[in-house]
């Protein structure tokens, strides 16, 4: 028994209802589902990182005590603005400080390390910012 070729719907009747009835599409203008979909994909992207190492002294942790506590505090207010997300010093040996900001530009990760108390005080010997590009986490 030869079977008969599915009935082909319009894409203007493409939405079906509660009952599987057939129910109109509305018409959305191209402008407004480029809009709809851009809005969508902004959304949806994920969060841009960028991860700061900051190059300290040899002597570090002999000469950091008069200025830790606004070298904390600043990266602590960026925490509590959502822009830093982990800050700490890499250990054994203690020769540089690593920071991951979330959602924000490289213009303002330099604008951190320029207000920040151990930078100010010498004890930053250079500082690379790089693009994180996180594959698993967070």
């Amino acid at each position: 028994a030869a079977r008969a070729a599915p009935a082909r719907v319009s894409p203007a009747f493409a939405c079906r209802g509660a009952l599987g009835r057939t129910a109109p599409r509305a018409h959305v203008s191209r402008s407004a589902r480029v809009a709809s979909s851009a809005v969508a994909m902004a959304a949806a992207s994920p969060p841009i990182y960028h991860l700061l190492t900051l190059d300290y002294v040899e002597d570090i942790l002999e000469k950091r005590d008069p200025y830790r506590a606004d070298h904390i505090a600043g990266a602590k207010a960026a925490e509590a603005d959502g822009k830093v997300v982990l800050a700490g010093a890499l250990q054994n040996p203690t020769d540089a400080g690593v920071f991951v900001f979330k959602d924000c530009d490289e213009a303002f990760v330099d604008a951190f390390v320029k207000a920040d108390a151990y930078y100010k005080a010498g004890l930053v010997t250079g500082y690379t910012i790089r693009p994180w590009m996180i594959v698993v986490g967070a």
